[in-house]
């Protein structure tokens, strides 16, 4: 079999890559899941305590993010620092730098304790990106409020602003 187009080439390199790739993973003490567990949703009837004794990432709707917020939990916005200043959910952080925001997340509640997600919509992925981070740096019992902001403010829910 001879390989004369540069493109049949780089194709059988891809492929003996992937194969390599997938091979190694197989055989790994702990392989990687080759695709994304979705988030879990974490319903109002849920059991908070065994909720916390399990750590991960979990969804979560308008009602229970009102009854989090009304408790006291910590909400952190994964927008931009600009649309943040704009309005936000009260007593909600926000920080561009990931590390910067993990030191005032690790400050105020620790690595332990619960904490919200949101951004701007059920659209948008950056809350998911940002809890998945934050777990990455040793933080547990992520909540994501996927409704985030505009879902907030369409319940004519309380808001802050940065001005």
């Amino acid at each position: 079999m001879r390989l004369n187009k540069s493109s049949d080439q780089i194709l059988v390199y891809i492929t003996c890559s992937c194969l390599i790739g997938l091979g190694v993973n197989l055989f790994r003490g702990e392989p990687l899941s080759i695709l994304a567990k979705p988030i879990e949703i974490a319903e109002p009837g849920d059991e908070l305590e065994s909720i916390f004794a399990d750590p991960m990432i979990r969804e979560i709707d308008l009602t229970m993010a009102q009854n989090l917020h009304e408790n006291g939990k910590l909400f952190v916005d994964a927008r931009a620092v600009e649309y943040f200043n704009e309005g936000h959910i009260p007593g909600a952080i926000a920080e561009d730098d990931v590390d910067v925001l993990a030191s005032e997340i690790e400050s105020k509640i620790g690595e332990t304790e619960s904490f919200v997600v949101y951004c701007s919509d059920d659209d948008c992925g950056s809350s998911e990106d940002l809890a998945y981070e934050l777990q990455d740096l040793g933080f547990m019992n992520i909540f994501v409020f996927k409704g985030g902001w505009k879902e907030w403010t369409e319940a004519n829910f309380p808001v802050e602003r940065n001005e």
